[in-house]
């Protein structure tokens, strides 16, 4: 996939996610920030008054209205006179009834907005929700999806009334999605398929139901592929889960609106999703939703469909050491991208490789840019369509890091670099090989020139 270079990245609160490409190219609380102090009742008869506790009374029978099943009352929240939306949200309450979801509540998150009127007029203002969620024995801690509701209150006596619903933006500035994980397929799909994988799953459109299906046995093998690798050399008391959330689209247009808002260029994508009400909590990345673009070249075949899963499976099966703590610059793409890329293709020799060829022409200074000796950097990484070729180089990085060190140690320099602050992560993956990145470098790129002669 292609990260978009972010100046800043904070990964509690990024969308972006981590995938795959071919060819270069909440936390959450309550609070209020409107301009009136709603927690206090009003003085005058004629003042319309939204109070704190009418806002978590609304969202709190929304949450029970889902739990329990009662689709009236889900709905009776939204404008009744709206018939568009009032369907559009008996079609989210139905998808959500399909999900195998072990919690689920909406809680208040922040108000903006005039909330209070002191001459009897209606106050309209927009109040941001969190769908906080789990999936039943895959998802490691409860994570959230954040919408933006529009509410209005007609008189001092008048009920709240939800006249549109959106995705919330993120808290900061310069994401690469402009949405809070919305939307869900529960939102924009008009039904859904759920394909069961093993101890995964595979979210489908109706029309979709059989390459779901097809697809679905395939999916279970990656992710039995991925653990029993883990297995073998991972930390046993690490957090990682045992099955994965996978959804199909069709198109990189769709893979870029589903549990984000962003342009996509990849063939799949792992999205990491922050714990809810994380604390002290040592699991940051509460679970992922990993996208795959069944238009893809990688869709060709079973072979191809098995190394797309294998990839984004890895992202997600590590997904759950991240510190996710403030980073400049972001973990080294060559580590993350690297490692997904060594475990889907650990198994076939490196010039059978998909990307060999790149390799070849880039060690002979046919490409862009020659090469080095370098490892990928992060600010390189798309330049001048060396994206694809950079995959392949973190690759052969990871596959030097097995021959040389064993696969055990690679898996520790991997969780080192997970675990460290983004811009620390060479320096931890090095410290745990015990070499320096100059002799790292030096020993690696004889290594390539030697695979790719």
């Amino acid at each position: 996939m292609t990260l978009g270079i972010l100046s800043l990245v904070l990964v509690v609160a990024v969308g972006a996610g981590v995938g795959l490409v071919l060819r270069g190219g909440g936390s959450g609380g309550s609070g209020d920030s409107g301009d009136d102090a709603t927690g206090k009742a009003a003085t005058d008869s004629n003042t319309v008054v939204v109070k704190d506790d009418e806002i978590t009374k609304l969202v709190q029978s929304h949450s029970r209205a889902l739990a329990s099943g009662d689709a009236k009352a889900f709905t009776s929240i939204f404008d009744q006179k709206n018939a568009a939306l009032v369907r559009d949200q008996a079609r989210v309450f139905a998808n959500l009834r399909k999900m195998p979801l072990a919690e689920k509540s909406y809680q208040v998150l922040r108000r903006q907005g005039r909330a209070q009127d002191s001459f009897g007029r209606g106050v309209k203002f927009t109040q941001d929700v969190a769908f906080v969620h789990r999936f039943d024995g895959i998802d490691l801690r409860p994570v959230s999806e954040w919408y933006r509701w529009t509410i209005e209150k007609a008189s001092p006596n008048a009920p709240l009334v939800v006249t549109k619903v959106q995705g919330a933006p993120p808290t900061i500035s310069g994401e690469a999605s402009k949405t809070m994980y919305f939307p869900g397929p529960w939102d924009v799909w008009p039904d859904i398929v759920v394909a069961k994988a093993g101890d995964s799953i595979v979210l489908a459109r109706p029309q979709d139901a059989a390459l779901a299906r097809r697809v679905a046995p395939t999916v279970s093998a990656a992710a039995a592929s991925d653990l029993a690798f883990w297995e073998k050399n991972g930390d046993p008391d690490a957090a990682v889960p045992t099955g994965f959330v996978v959804a199909l689209v069709e198109g990189k247009a769709q893979l870029g609106k589903l549990f984000r808002t962003a342009k996509a260029n990849e063939a799949g994508v792992s999205i990491p999703m922050p714990s809810w009400g994380v604390g002290n909590d040592t699991v940051k990345i509460g679970g992922t939703r990993v996208v795959m673009d069944t238009t893809s070249e990688f869709f060709r075949n079973k072979q191809g469909i098995m190394e797309i899963s294998e990839h984004e499976l890895a992202h997600s099966l590590v997904a759950g050491l991240d510190s996710a703590q403030f980073a400049l610059f972001g973990r080294a793409n060559w580590i993350t991208e690297g490692f997904a890329e060594y475990v889907a293709g650990r198994s076939q020799p490196i010039a059978q490789n998909r990307r060999a060829d790149e390799g070849r022409a880039y060690v002979a200074g046919r490409l862009a840019m020659p090469f080095d000796g370098k490892l990928p950097s992060n600010a390189l990484w798309d330049f001048k369509q060396m994206t694809s070729v950079n995959y392949l180089m973190g690759h052969v990085a990871m596959r030097f890091i097995a021959q040389k060190y064993g696969e055990r140690k690679l898996v520790e320099g991997v969780v080192a670099a997970y675990r460290a602050p983004g811009d620390d992560s060479e320096a931890a993956l090095f410290k745990v090989l015990g070499v320096t990145m100059a002799d790292f470098e030096r020993q690696w790129a004889g290594y390539v020139r030697a695979q790719f002669a």
